[in-house]
C-alpha cells in the first residue's frame, strides 16, 4: 500500500477537520503511506472516482446519491458511517416574485412552475435527485385537491466537473468555492427570464442564493434529523472500497479513529471548527449559519443508528423509484458497522 486516497463534498463533517489538521497524513506517515486528495491526481479516472466510488484505496465522506448509484452498477463499496446535519432548505423567488404577497408556505406553489435542473452529460446527477426530493416533499405538504406544482426541466450541458478544483495543492477538495457558486447558476437564469416561478434550494447553496439575488423563501421544508420529516434531509456517507476493508482493516480502522477524534475536537475548538467548515463548503463564515444552524458543531457526530440507517434506506427508494439507480440490491448488506465498532473506544492522532 502506497497511497490512501480520499474525497469529499463541501459538507461540514469530521473528515474536513481530520484533513485540515493533517492528522491522517501524520497517522500513516510512518508506515510509508501517502494520504492524498483526488483533487491532486494527475489522471483523470482517479478525479472520476469520486462519483465512479471504483478506486480500491479512496475513502469518501459525502453526499448519498453517487455512493448509492454506484452500488447500483456494481461496484463494490461499504457505508462505514453516516453524518446528518441540520440544513436550510426550501423554494426560493426572486425578490420581485408576486409569490412574496402571498405568504401561504407551501400551498403557494401550488400550480406554480418549478425549475427541474438536468444535466445532460453527468451519469450521477446528484443535484437532480436533490432538487426531485425536494419536490416530492412540497407536493406531500400540498393540501388535499390544491394543483400540483409544474415541472420545468432546466438542460444544462456543464458538466459538474467542469468547476472542480485540481491541481497540486496539498489536502484541497475537488469541490472548491467556484463550484458551489456555479451549482444554480442555469436554474437562477431560468427566474431572471421569468422561465421559472421558484427554484429549490438548500444549505450553503441557498446561502449563496439569497445573498446573490436577494431570492427569498417561499416554502421551507423540513430536515431536521430529530423531527417527524427527517426523512427528507440530506445524510452524508462516509465510504471506503470493500477490498480495502476486507485485506486492510486495520487501516480503515486508523481512519476511522481520525474522524471520531475530530469530533470531539471540533467542540473544544469552535472557531477554527467553523473556519475549517466555511473553508470546505465554499462559504463567507458569517453564511454558515444561514446554510446550517446553530446546532452545526454538535451535528458531525458519525455513526450507524438504527434511526438512520433506516432515514437512508428512504433515501435508497426514492432514488430507485426515480430511476437513478441501475438495479435494486440488498441496500443494509452495504453497511459494515465493524470500523465505527472497533473504533468508538480508540485513541486516535492528538496533535
Amino acid at each position: 500500500m502506497k497511497t490512501l486516497w480520499y474525497t469529499r463534498c463541501p459538507a461540514p463533517t469530521a473528515a474536513s477537520i481530520a484533513i485540515r489538521q493533517g492528522w491522517l497524513e501524520a497517522e500513516f506517515a510512518a508506515d510509508g503511506i501517502e494520504v492524498r486528495s483526488v483533487s491532486e491526481a494527475a489522471d483523470e479516472a482517479t478525479r472520476l472516482a469520486h462519483y465512479s466510488h471504483d478506486h480500491p484505496a479512496l475513502f469518501r465522506f459525502g453526499g448519498y446519491v453517487p455512493p448509492l448509484q454506484a452500488l447500483s452498477k456494481g461496484v463494490d463499496l461499504r457505508i462505514i458511517g453516516i453524518n446528518w446535519h441540520d440544513r436550510s432548505s426550501g423554494f426560493f423567488a426572486l425578490p420581485d416574485s408576486d409569490l412574496r404577497k402571498a405568504n401561504l408556505g407551501p400551498q403557494a406553489l401550488a400550480g406554480r412552475r418549478i425549475a427541474l435542473p438536468i444535466r445532460k452529460n453527468d451519469r450521477t446527477d446528484w443535484w437532480r435527485a436533490t432538487v426531485l426530493a425536494g419536490i416530492a416533499q412540497l407536493q406531500r405538504l400540498l393540501p388535499d385537491g390544491a394543483p400540483p406544482p409544474v415541472i420545468v426541466p432546466i438542460e444544462i450541458d456543464r458538466s459538474y466537473f467542469d468547476d472542480a478544483t485540481i491541481g497540486p495543492e496539498a489536502r484541497a477538495s475537488l469541490w472548491g468555492s467556484r463550484s458551489q457558486f456555479a451549482v444554480q447558476r442555469e436554474e437562477i437564469a431560468a427566474l431572471y427570464r421569468g422561465e421559472v416561478d421558484a427554484i429549490y434550494s438548500d444549505a450553503a447553496l441557498s446561502a449563496i442564493l439569497c445573498a446573490t439575488t436577494g431570492a427569498f423563501e417561499v416554502a421551507r421544508m423540513s430536515g431536521l434529523e430529530d423531527d417527524s420529516e427527517a426523512g427528507f434531509g440530506h445524510p452524508i456517507l462516509l465510504t471506503v472500497s470493500a477490498k480495502l476493508l476486507d485485506e486492510r482493516p486495520d487501516l480503515v480502522d486508523r481512519w476511522m479513529a481520525q474522524l471520531l477524534q475530530a469530533q470531539d475536537w471540533a467542540t473544544q475548538n469552535a472557531s477554527e471548527t467553523r473556519r475549517i467548515f466555511a473553508n470546505d463548503t465554499g462559504l463567507p463564515e458569517s453564511f454558515l449559519d444561514q446554510g446550517y444552524s446553530s446546532r452545526l458543531l454538535q451535528q458531525i457526530d458519525i455513526n450507524l443508528s438504527a434511526e438512520r440507517v433506516a432515514q437512508v434506506g428512504k433515501k435508497y427508494e426514492h432514488l430507485l423509484v426515480n430511476g437513478f439507480l441501475d438495479r435494486p440490491y440488498d441496500f443494509n448488506a452495504m453497511i459494515d458497522a465493524g470500523p465505527l465498532r472497533r473504533c468508538s473506544g480508540a485513541t486516535a492522532h492528538k496533535p
